[in-house]
């Protein structure tokens, strides 16, 4: 009865060269009409390892009359609106990254709160906020690029949630 119990057992485990998951980066962007960008996939296999697979994936623009994307994850914008772009292997599918096509331009982008301090353990939800090229202003938390100037002291999630590991200083930062 063991012997059939760990036979079993093996099939609930996904081989090392199997993928389980997949991640696209960038997670959000925004571009104008008639431009392009890049998106990479990498994959998360049985074993834990990861691997770039951006040629090897089927890509998939929600809106194709926004932005198409070819089979080596480059994005082409057409017309001003969004889409969600998506990486697929077999039945594993990637979170959606969003891309916007938009003729505005960011001139300014605010990070707040500024100047805080955390204690070790504790954590900050970060926002940007953008000021376009006509004046405007939007919410760009999610379509940024978050950074820490010292990871050994604070890491910054892709959402812009930092957390304090150790003590120190360190400067959080986004870009888009």
């Amino acid at each position: 009865m063991c012997a059939l119990l760990l036979a079993s057992c093996g099939q609930f485990f996904p081989g090392s060269r199997t993928i389980v998951s997949l991640a696209i980066s960038a997670t959000s962007a925004q571009i104008k009409p008639g431009t392009n960008q890049q998106f990479t996939a990498t994959a998360t296999y049985g074993n834990n390892s990861t691997g770039d697979v951006t040629s090897s994936v089927t890509w998939t623009s929600s809106s194709t009359t926004i932005a198409t994307i070819n089979s080596s994850g480059q994005a082409t914008a057409l017309a001003v609106g969004s889409t969600n772009i998506t990486a697929n292997s077999g039945s594993v599918v990637s979170p959606i990254a969003k891309l916007t096509v938009s003729n505005k331009t960011i001139s300014v982008i605010t990070v707040s709160p500024q100047n805080i301090t955390l204690t070790v353990g504790g954590g900050q939800q970060y926002t940007a906020n953008a000021t376009y090229s006509d004046g405007s202003n939007g919410d760009i938390t999610n379509a940024v690029t978050w950074t820490s100037s010292s990871t050994s002291v604070a890491t910054i999630s892709s959402a812009g949630f930092a957390n304090a590991v150790a003590t120190g200083t360190t400067m959080s930062s986004a870009a888009a």
